[in-house]
């Protein structure tokens, strides 16, 4: 009785499912001896792609586009004394007169570049290792990953402040009790005070990406380390062949994003400033400088044009930048 039930729900089942072809096939036109035509698939596609994206395109036009506008036209006003402007590129003049005379603007543009590239050299790599540590599961791994990522889970103006207070009252109380000797703090003294700010940059970055690369690196399969194992690679060997390697995608997009920044990098500069620090000027905090200043508004003309310049720059930078890191992508195809 039960095998006589399973085949004639099978009968039905097909008599069903030949309606429904039949029916579709009759609504669609279509004609099962021709191969379909992909016009309605395309047309689906196009549909999900322009629904996918429509949102990241209206969040460029409101958050760019609408809100930079502005800026981009006023690097072309300049006001007189009345608040009255004229189209102009007097802005652009001054810019480029102060890239060549003005010292200020030119130690400013220096110590950006300088405090990115020794920042970079250095956090680069030990954040590279360190992540390599907490993906091999060495000792103490979960103790070492919660110090660093603590400047991550609190605001930057907090972490200078801790900053400023250990180096510049609590290391003169240290070497006085220790020794019985006035000295100046570390960030008061001029001696000090830059590779000081350089430390607290390379352990902020630390925070960040090493999560990433951490990340990363849990994606890469076992059985290819084991197989390096097997055949006698050291650690070292298995991080440059290996690891590093599988992770390059992640790697150059951080390098090249956060070359972004390498003109306009305020590296704490301003909020050591605010607690009585000893702070080198940078592009960041000169903008942050002047702009904030009493009776600034007529000078915001000169900062939008070198806004435009300073970001005309930064593409040069990032975009050559990102065709030598496609050179060494091993992922990517050589021509």
């Amino acid at each position: 009785m039960k095998r006589l039930l399973s085949g004639a729900w099978e009968v039905i089942c097909d008599f069903l499912y030949d309606i429904k072809c039949k029916l579709y096939h009759k609504i669609v036109k279509h004609d099962p001896n021709k191969p379909m035509r992909m016009q309605t698939q395309k047309r689906k596609d196009m549909v999900f792609y322009i629904v996918m994206m429509a949102l990241p395109l209206l969040q460029f036009f409101i958050m760019w586009f609408s809100t930079n506008i502005n800026h981009i036209l006023l690097a072309f006003k300049e006001y007189d004394s009345d608040m009255n402007y004229t189209w102009t590129l007097n802005n652009f003049k001054t810019v480029f007169d102060n890239f060549l005379n003005n010292q200020e603007l030119q130690l400013s543009l220096r110590n950006s570049v300088l405090f990115y590239l020794l920042v970079e050299i250095i956090s680069l790599p030990t954040s590279l290792f360190i992540a390599f540590y907490f993906y091999k599961k060495w000792s103490h791994a979960d103790k070492l990953r919660l110090i660093i990522v603590i400047p991550a889970m609190i605001s930057s103006v907090v972490t200078v402040t801790c900053f400023y207070y250990l180096m510049d009252r609590g290391y003169p109380l240290l070497v006085k009790l220790l020794t019985g000797k006035e000295v100046l703090g570390l960030l008061v003294n001029n001696r000090t005070s830059m590779p000081m700010i350089i430390a607290y940059n390379i352990f902020y970055s630390l925070a960040g990406s090493f999560l990433f690369y951490s990340s990363a690196m849990s994606d890469v399969d076992n059985g290819i380390s084991d197989a390096a194992k097997i055949d006698g690679a050291t650690v070292l060997q298995e991080f440059t062949k290996i690891t590093l390697p599988m992770i390059f995608p992640l790697l150059s997009t951080f390098i090249v994003a956060g070359a972004a920044g390498i003109l306009i990098g305020d590296y704490g500069m301003y909020a050591f400033a605010q607690i009585g620090g000893n702070a080198m000027p940078t592009m960041g905090y000169y903008f942050t400088l002047y702009v904030t200043q009493d009776g600034a508004e007529r000078r915001f003309p000169y900062f939008a044009a070198l806004g435009l310049v300073l970001t005309v720059l930064t593409c040069i930078i990032v975009f050559s930048l990102r065709a030598i890191m496609r050179k060494f992508d091993p992922f990517e195809e050589k021509e």
